[in-house]
């Protein structure tokens, strides 16, 4: 479950300031490190002042520092952790090393799926089962993430459908899309532009709209009525992982086939012949 200090801060998100949102976006990817570090240290790796941190922690409603603290401990303390993997504060120099990368890549699934809730699991399986027609949209660099979804899908039920990467061309794909579908968005951090006007039109038309999405993505996810399924992707370079993105679409995937028991096996066989059929003919 999120902790109420990553809540308010995915809510407050977008109106942060941008050496706010360095600090939020630190908090974020790496939860435990409030546990274990000073303001001061905080607001070194962040790379803001510490006038910026007391003020940003003020902002969400704290006293100070401590107070934050406090409350991050009671929860700790409450919930039971699994054993914790610490994300590397710093890259490393020079190439990045197989321990390195494991620690990175064992850290993000662990924040990822402590926080997941089951029934979030359940309500966007749910939604994926009972729609008529499933949308996938990916912008940018996620189009590649979303591809991947609708192949994951499109092997356990019919009518999964790409939506193009250029907006332009949305109002004719769209325009068969109707109350009864749902809409898939791989949306992660820098946000796209095109996103919001995705989910709003998803909310008009009352699609069903589950994102996989980041952190920092979350609360504004939830304020287009949509049900985000958070993946950490934090490494100390300059790139975001994709580890979590890609178990968290096999995650759907495996609880949307057995729910669909065996029509979706039946399916999978379908495509399985139809596939050695063709492969024979070439």
């Amino acid at each position: 479950m999120a902790t109420r200090l990553a809540l308010r801060i995915q809510d407050r998100f977008d109106a942060l300031t941008h050496s706010e949102k360095k600090l939020a976006s630190l908090l974020l990817d790496r939860p435990d490190e409030i546990l274990t570090v000073s303001a001061t240290e905080m607001a070194r790796v962040a790379g803001v002042s510490k006038a910026t941190t007391a003020r940003f922690f003020r902002s969400l409603g704290y006293a100070d520092f401590n107070d934050v603290r406090l409350q991050a401990r009671e929860e700790r303390n409450r919930t039971g952790p699994v054993q914790q993997v610490p994300m590397p504060a710093e890259a490393p120099t020079g190439a990045a090393t197989v321990p390195i990368h494991l620690q990175v890549e064992m850290a993000n699934l662990t924040h990822t799926f402590e926080a997941l809730r089951s029934d979030t699991v359940t309500s966007a399986v749910e939604q994926l089962a009972e729609a008529q027609r499933v949308w996938i949209v990916g912008l940018g660099g996620d189009n590649g993430l979303a591809r991947h979804a609708r192949l994951q899908l499109s092997r356990i039920r019919p009518g999964v459908e790409m939506v193009s990467e250029n907006p332009r061309l949305w109002p004719e794909e769209l325009a068969s899309a109707g109350p009864s579908d749902a809409l898939v968005l791989v949306a992660l951090r820098p946000w796209p532009a095109a996103a919001d006007a995705a989910l709003a039109f998803a909310r008009t038309t009352r699609l069903a709209a589950i994102v996989v999405t980041d952190p920092t993505g979350a609360g504004r996810a939830r304020r287009h009525g949509g049900t985000p399924l958070v993946c950490h992707v934090s490494t100390p370079g300059p790139e975001a992982s994709h580890t979590t993105v890609l178990s968290m679409l096999t995650l759907i995937a495996t609880a949307l086939a057995a729910k669909a028991g065996g029509q979706a096996e039946r399916r999978r066989e379908l495509i399985d012949t139809l596939r050695e059929e063709l492969d024979a003919s070439d």
